[in-house]
């Protein structure tokens, strides 16, 4: 080969890597006016496990200031354990990520991110099936309204290795910690007394790949209808951690509510469910399940936990995770439809195993009214429709330019992404979707929640509750009983014309509850009538939709 040869392949190889180069610094040196957060792996590939420890800079100049991932880092600057996340969403290529900040010796520090309170356990959530990028943005913020702490999180861009990766929502991970889930700290060697009774974090998830000493399983005493075992992780302390007096105590608690909730004296103040729950963090917890149709709600991703007894000892539901395949993002249910149906209802072991608490606390009116009034009462303010949609405007908003950015990389707009049940053709087709998916749930609810607010256990003559009404197939039907006599439910059309009659054996005095079929009635209003010892104890309106 000549000498003028090698020396052109020479300059055509430093070309090429002249423009490579300028390439890479071209795509780094963009600016944002998001915060940024750029991950060095320093050759490593991040798995789903064990972490590996990277550098990690987090870049925030503040608002109106731009960002650039060539600049050190303001919030931290240093080292973290990195490992891939999730379980079903690992499949994307847009990889979640867990982080622990970690000090040059590998030791855990502790930092203020983003404005959030200092930790060193940080989740960074990529959004992918989500095209609106938003969906548990909304839950948290939803749900930050309503009291309990629910995880923190802000909108970043991130770079991996000098590549722009998108858009990704830094998110407080759920753990015990002053200012975040603010309960006890549960030591290894308390194991009596009142020591024993709290500082528990758990949750109801896929325990697929688990130990058996990593989760324990309900079994009651006695079932409500056709509910499946329910499996329940421990979450703190971790399982390697947790004393076998302190897993036997837990366990113990779990069964105990469930045998009072599916109990004949359910609704008892001092032997049923409100000796053990926190009734308004089961509220709270169940309105945003059926605001957003979770399809994993009461079933996944679903966590609880207890402080110690001198400090309350009941159990909250809560803190809120993983609503990604809410609000009509998924289509292999029915859940993804805004309107007929309950969520709750639907715990039978053909829907998934979902914990049925929630629909048998709905039986007593007590819990019911509470329900009711707490969501009319958020309904007024942060619940309100123009208040959700303006979050949603403003999110868009501060996201900026930064959508274009990440869709270019991730070109997934007019495409099917699991589980995608609406698929738009731009970003704005998916928005209004979530927008029309919203209102159209909240006013539904508005329009079949049960009145029951001013109901008490003082019953007037022929007072009753049915639900859900207007109704499609089965009619819920509540009311107080002096008697154990038989029931004879009958059904009447607008024309007087009786067109079913059925009955039912109570089997015991006080609240009861008991469903009607009426998949088979045609479409119109129909009046329910209930006649026990030939006295006609309870008479309601309904309406029937028809199938």
């Amino acid at each position: 080969m000549s000498v003028s040869a090698v020396f052109s392949g020479r300059i055509h190889f430093l070309l090429l890597w002249l423009v490579l180069v300028s390439g890479l610094k071209a795509q780094t040196s963009d600016t944002s006016d998001l915060p940024l957060v750029v991950i060095d792996t320093r050759g490593e590939t991040i798995t789903d496990g064990p972490k590996i420890n990277v550098r990690i800079k987090v870049i925030d100049n503040g608002p109106g200031n731009s960002n650039s991932p060539l600049q050190n880092g303001t919030d931290y600057d240093g080292y973290a354990g990195i490992e891939v996340r999730g379980q079903s969403s690992q499949m994307f290529p847009k990889k979640s990520f867990s982080l622990e900040l970690r000090n040059e010796t590998g030791s855990d520090t502790l930092a203020s991110l983003l404005g959030m309170p200092e930790e060193e356990d940080w989740v960074l959530y990529a959004p992918y099936s989500d095209k609106t990028l938003m969906r548990n943005a909304l839950t948290f913020h939803l749900g930050s309204k309503m009291g309990e702490w629910q995880p923190r999180n802000h909108f970043c861009e991130v770079y991996l290795n000098g590549d722009y990766i998108g858009i990704y929502a830094l998110t407080e991970n759920i753990k015990r910690d002053k200012n975040r889930v603010d309960i006890s700290k549960l030591k290894p060697d308390e194991i009596s007394g009142d020591d024993l009774t709290g500082g528990y974090i758990l949750k109801s998830d896929k325990t697929n790949g688990s130990g058996p000493d990593e989760y324990f399983t309900i079994i009651p005493a006695k079932r409500y209808h056709n509910e499946v075992d329910y499996k329940i992780s421990y979450v703190y302390p971790a399982s390697d951690e947790m004393a076998s007096e302190q897993k036997a105590y837990i366990k113990k608690f779990f069964t105990d509510t469930e045998n009072s909730i599916n109990g004949d004296q359910f609704s008892d103040p001092l032997k049923g469910f409100r000796k053990y729950l926190d009734i308004k963090s089961f509220v709270d917890f169940q309105i945003i399940q059926e605001l957003s149709n979770n399809v994993d709600g009461y079933r996944l991703s679903s966590y609880f936990f207890k402080d110690k007894d001198s400090r309350g000892g009941k159990l909250h539901a809560g803190p809120l995770w993983d609503f990604d395949l809410g609000y009509g993002n998924e289509d292999y249910t029915d859940f993804n439809l805004e309107t007929d149906i309950w969520l709750y209802t639907k715990f039978a072991d053909e829907y998934g195993g979902r914990i049925h608490w929630w629909a048998r606390m709905m039986e007593d009116l007590s819990y019911r009214s509470v329900f009711i009034n707490r969501w009319k009462e958020l309904r007024k303010n942060a619940f309100s429709t123009d208040s959700i949609l303006m979050f949603i405007d403003n999110t868009i908003s501060y996201l900026g330019e930064a959508i274009d950015r990440n869709f270019e990389k991730w070109p997934v707009i007019g495409e099917y992404v699991w589980p995608n049940y609406f698929i738009g053709e731009t970003y704005e087709d998916e928005v209004n979707y979530l927008k029309s998916w919203i209102t159209g749930r909240v006013t539904w609810i508005d329009a079949n929640i049960i009145e029951a607010e001013n109901v008490s256990n003082d019953y007037s003559e022929y007072e009753i509750l049915v639900y859900p009404n207007p109704v499609k197939d089965r009619a819920n039907v509540y009311l107080y009983l002096d008697y154990t006599e038989r029931l004879k439910i009958e059904f009447f059309d607008i024309m007087g014309r009786k067109i079913s009659e059925n009955e039912i054996i109570p089997g015991r005095i006080g609240y009861q509850n008991f469903s009607v079929d009426v998949s088979h009635f045609a479409s119109g209003y129909y009046v329910l009538r209930i006649i026990q010892k030939e006295k006609l104890i309870g008479r309601k309106n309904i309406i029937v939709t028809g199938n």
